[in-house]
C-alpha cells in the first residue's frame, strides 16, 4: 500500500527553479552593467580629465619692471629659478626665462616661488641688481581656460656702472647663454657682446669718475691755494685769480695790527694795480695809507676791524711814490675792490 501511494503522488516541476535562477542571472547582469555605465565608467573619465587636468601647462606672466631692459632691442631674457611642488605631486626645481613683457614660463598645477637668478643684460650693457625677495607663484583650477596668469611684479634696479661687479658680469652672461630656448621663442642676441658692453660700460664709468674725482682733488688744492685764513676772517680769492703770480705775506707787531699782503711776484713784480692788503686789530685805522681803495669791512665776533686796501702798497716800495690807480685785471680799482671784499668773510 506505502508503494502504490509513492507511486501514485505527482513528480515536482522544476520550472519554477530555472526561471528564478534565469531572473536572478538577469538582475545581475543589469545590475553590473548599470553599475558599469552609472558609476565605474563616469569615475574612471573624470579621473583621466582630471590627470590630464594635472599635466597641462599654463602660461604664467610675469610684470617686470627694469628701466632700459627690452628683450625685443637686443637685450638677454630674465632667467627665474623656479621651485615648487605640483598638485601631481612632483617636485619642481627649473629656470625659466622671461621676456621684457613678462612671457615665458609655463607651469602646471601647483604652489611655487619664483626669484631672480641673475642679472638680464641690456643692449647697452646695463647690469640690474638681484632682488632678494622670492614671488610666490600659484596655479590653481581656475586657471584652466585662461590665457595666461599674472604671478606678480618682479622689480629690478639699475646698478651704478661704476659699481658692476666682474662677477656679476659673469654670471649674467653664463646664464644668457645657457637660455637655449631663446632662438625658438624669437629672440636674438650676441652674449659675448652683451658681456662686452657691459663691461666697456662700467670701466668706463670708473675712468670718468676718477677723472672726476681728480679734477675736485685739484680744484680744492686751488682753493686751497687762493685760500687765505686768519683767526678773524677767511678769504678764498675767485678761481680766476692767478695766485701763482702772486706771493702772500704776513706780518704782526706794527700797531698791534695782522698785515696779510698779497703782491705780484716775479716778472711783473712792478705791477702793484692787483696787490692789496687785509689789515685786522684793534687800531687799523691808523695803519691806513693812501690807496686806489681802502674798505672798512666790518668788526670780528672778538671785536677786532678789518678792512682791506689796495693798488698802492708794496713792500718794496715807498708808499707815496707807491700809489696805483690802473685797473687791475682790466676792471677799476673800485669794482676789483668789491670783488675781493665779497671773498672775505669775518669770524
Amino acid at each position: 500500500m506505502a508503494a502504490e501511494a509513492v507511486a501514485s503522488s505527482p513528480k515536482r516541476s522544476k520550472k519554477p527553479f530555472i526561471i528564478a535562477a534565469v531572473v536572478v542571472a538577469l538582475l545581475a547582469v543589469g545590475g553590473g552593467a548599470g553599475y558599469y555605465f552609472g558609476v565605474y565608467a563616469p569615475e574612471q573619465a573624470r579621473e583621466a580629465a582630471e590627470q590630464e587636468a594635472l599635466a597641462a601647462k599654463h602660461a604664467v606672466r610675469f610684470t617686470v619692471s627694469a628701466e632700459g631692459w627690452d628683450t625685443s632691442a637686443g637685450a638677454s631674457r630674465l632667467p627665474l629659478h623656479i621651485t615648487g611642488k605640483e598638485a601631481r605631486g612632483k617636485k619642481v626645481d627649473v629656470v625659466r626665462y622671461v621676456d621684457s613683457t613678462g612671457a615665458g614660463v609655463e607651469l602646471r598645477r601647483g604652489s611655487y616661488k619664483a626669484e631672480v637668478a641673475a642679472s638680464p643684460i641690456a643692449a647697452d650693457g646695463t647690469i640690474y641688481a638681484v632682488p632678494g625677495e622670492k614671488v610666490d607663484v600659484k596655479v590653481s583650477k581656475k586657471a584652466e581656460g585662461k590665457k595666461s596668469i599674472d604671478a606678480g611684479n618682479v622689480s629690478l634696479a639699475p646698478v651704478e656702472a661704476t659699481e658692476v661687479t666682474d662677477d656679476e658680469i659673469a654670471a649674467a652672461k653664463k646664464y644668457a647663454e645657457e637660455d637655449a630656448g631663446a632662438r625658438k621663442a624669437g629672440f636674438s642676441f650676441d652674449v659675448d657682446a652683451l658681456a662686452q658692453a657691459a663691461t666697456k660700460r662700467r670701466d668706463d664709468a670708473v675712468a670718468a669718475k676718477q677723472a672726476e674725482e681728480e679734477a675736485k682733488r685739484q680744484a680744492e688744492e686751488a682753493k686751497q691755494a687762493r685760500t687765505i685764513e686768519t683767526d678773524d676772517y677767511t678769504m678764498v680769492l675767485p678761481d680766476w685769480f692767478p695766485i701763482d703770480e702772486f706771493k702772500i705775506t704776513t706780518t704782526t707787531g706794527y700797531l698791534d695790527c695782522l698785515f696779510v699782503n698779497v703782491s705780484r711776484a716775479g716778472a711783473n713784480n712792478l705791477d702793484y694795480s692787483a696787490d692789496f692788503r687785509i689789515i685786522s686789530g684793534t687800531s687799523v685805522g691808523n695803519a691806513i695809507c693812501d690807496g686806489a681803495f681802502a674798505k672798512d669791512l666790518g668788526k670780528t665776533s672778538n671785536g677786532h676791524v678789518v678792512w682791506l686796501h689796495g693798488g698802492s702798497i708794496h713792500p718794496n716800495k715807498n708808499i707815496e711814490s707807491g700809489v696805483e690807480a690802473d685797473d687791475a685785471f682790466g676792471m677799476p680799482a673800485e669794482d676789483y675792490a668789491n670783488i675781493l671784499a665779497s671773498c672775505i668773510t669775518l669770524k
